[in-house]
């Protein structure tokens, strides 16, 4: 009888070291990024994290987290990504910087230091300036362009210039001579009320929640749209990425560019 229960020991020493390692193996290949299944969000802050990942689907920050500055691994992050969109920050520096937009277009400024004016042509150059980005990086497909807005950016105390410079970006997007993509926006309720108010423009909402685990985001989908239509994604972080819940129908192969 003792051997028995010795041997019974034994085996489930075994089992549980079995078992110990297959999660062990589980938790370490999630967080290596091999593989992951889901949709990420990826940009410059992941530049030097991320040399052997591999992402089933990827929103790709086409900026440097500022307007007219580059994000220097754009081709790599693109690379890494089976399918993708592209999402692209925003800001609304004010005078004297916009001035130099005045005459670049699409809009002919009636007067001098029109701001609303001044500031849908800087958007414009903005979004302009993420698509010839893209077109380096070899992205210029995208089905979908997100429009970050975050009040940690510049932006001018009026929430009409402010506007106006997220209408730039949007019309900009959605003139791309290659292909009318879809156009949504990425903000949190205070932040997009910081910049632009109460504005219902009734493009697609990505959350960005500040949660930290699937739970969490899927229980921000719950809330009501600040911006028009529902939630598409809810974002959380693990780790040193950002994931994306699909809240709806927004995860459809027909969003993401191969």
């Amino acid at each position: 009888m003792k051997n028995i229960f010795s041997w019974i020991d034994q085996n489930l020493a075994d089992l549980l070291l079995v078992i110990f390692v297959v999660v062990v193996l589980v938790i370490v290949g999630f967080f290596s990024r091999q593989s992951i299944q889901s949709t990420v969000d990826l940009s410059w802050p992941n530049c030097n994290r991320l040399s052997n990942a591999s992402y089933a689907l990827a929103i790709v920050g086409s900026n440097g987290g500022l307007d007219f500055k580059p994000n220097p691994c754009l081709g790599n992050e693109i690379r890494m990504s089976n399918k993708f969109v592209l999402y692209a920050n925003s800001g609304n520096p004010g005078f004297p910087l916009i001035s130099k937009f005045k005459r670049r277009g699409p809009l002919i400024c009636p007067k001098y230091n029109n701001l609303i004016c001044y500031s849908f042509n800087y958007g414009y150059q903005a979004a302009e300036y993420s698509i010839r980005q893209a077109n380096l990086a070899a992205a210029a497909g995208s089905t979908f362009w997100w429009i970050d807005v975050e009040s940690i950016n510049s932006w001018t105390n009026s929430i009409d210039a402010n506007r106006a410079d997220i209408e730039g970006m949007v019309f900009a997007f959605q003139a791309n001579r290659f292909l009318t993509p879809k156009v949504g926006i990425y903000t949190a309720y205070n932040q997009w009320l910081s910049v632009v108010g109460h504005w219902n423009n009734s493009l697609e909402l990505w959350l960005g929640t500040g949660d930290t685990s699937l739970s969490q985001a899927k229980q921000s989908c719950r809330q009501p749209s600040f911006i028009g239509k529902s939630i598409a994604l809810s974002q959380y972080t693990v780790g040193n990425l950002d994931f994306n819940f699909s809240c709806s129908h927004w995860q459809v192969k027909n969003y993401f560019t191969d």
